[in-house]
């Protein structure tokens, strides 16, 4: 059995420090615009942020690799797509200084708390159009990771030995969801979308150790596009993560954008909300503005993404300043 965390201080760890429940810190589709029903898009993702909490002020790094995705065509109505992204990141590091009472003696010790790993949602997708106004599609998602998760007890009297216990943590799930996507006339679309996931069970040796329902989500977008080289984009999601258990919260964001521009269009967007797990007794509120631009080669069939993205998250008594640059490719054949 793993040394017990500390719910209060585990603020100095994961992804998100919003991210301190066990179940980790839900991921995210990134931004991009959808050029084809054929081809493949994946990117590379560095991040950078401050965190304060009580006037104390971290710094810390992290790269992911968020998201890939393949498609083609079958047929002139039909497209598939094979595609995966971070569903729930648990990569964390806790340091935590204490004393306990031994023999009489106040015995002063450090705790580390490590968890290495994370959830990943692999989705196999089915598109197809009616006409020329509308179109669906759905998909099957497949949810699967594992952490490898390290607690190690150093005391300070040399004497006492260094306990170290290792455990790996499996986790699965599934989910399925659907959307359509309608032309309103011309330059002007809207979609809407719903997901339905079931639980997340954690196994380690083959026990089952927790299980956490997953939340549902719906959401919509508006696209306007007066012309061919301009584009206005706005879209809202809600997610019920309240269903995770106490100290989770419901969720609703909103992000809107624009592109100008065909062979090097330039973009720009906010995007603001709530977050699932927090410190206190209400949801944190995030709040970010991004600008990039895009370079198309080949005629169109290979096309590379630089993104910048400031990102502040807000909460009782903890403030998170990112920085996170995005770049990406797209090819299709």
């Amino acid at each position: 059995m793993l040394l017990p965390g500390y719910p209060a201080t585990r603020l100095a760890a994961q992804d998100s420090q919003y991210g301190i429940r066990s179940i980790g810190t839900p991921g995210r589709w990134e931004s991009v615009q959808s050029r084809s029903t054929g081809g493949a898009f994946g990117p590379f993702d560095p991040l950078c942020r401050d965190v304060e909490l009580e006037g104390t002020t971290t710094a810390l790094r992290d790269t992911r690799f968020p998201l890939m995705s393949v498609a083609t065509p079958v047929g002139r109505r039909v497209a598939i797509a094979l595609g995966f992204t971070t569903y729930l990141d648990k990569s964390w590091d806790v340091v935590v200084r204490d004393s306990i009472m031994v023999r009489n003696e106040l015995e002063r010790y450090t705790d580390e708390i490590s968890s290495d790993g994370g959830v990943a949602d692999v989705r196999f997708a089915i598109a197809s159009r009616i006409g020329r106004r509308v179109a669906f599609g759905g998909a099957v998602h497949l949810l699967a990771g594992s952490t490898r998760e390290t607690a190690v007890r150093r005391w300070d009297d040399s004497t006492f030995r260094t306990v170290l216990q290792l455990g790996t943590v499996s986790y699965n799930g599934y989910g399925v969801s659907g959307s359509v996507l309608m032309a309103i006339a011309p330059g002007l679309s809207i979609a809407g979308w719903a997901r339905a996931d079931n639980e997340l069970r954690g196994k380690m040796g083959g026990v089952t150790t927790e299980t956490t329902n997953l939340p549902r989500m719906a959401g919509g977008g508006v696209l306007l596009a007066p012309s061919s080289t301009v584009r206005f984009a706005a879209s809202a999601a809600w997610r019920t993560w309240s269903r995770a258990g106490a100290g989770a919260f419901n969720t609703v964001s909103w992000s809107a954008g624009g592109e100008i521009g065909r062979s090097m269009p330039l973009r720009f967007g906010v995007r603001g909300g709530q977050m699932p797990f927090g410190p206190g007794l209400t949801a944190p509120t995030e709040f970010g503005v991004a600008g990039g631009i895009g370079r198309a080669f080949a005629q169109g069939r290979a096309v590379i993404d630089l993104g910048v993205e400031r990102l502040q998250r807000e909460g009782d008594g903890l403030t998170e300043r990112v920085w996170s640059v995005l770049v990406g490719l797209t090819v299709r054949p």
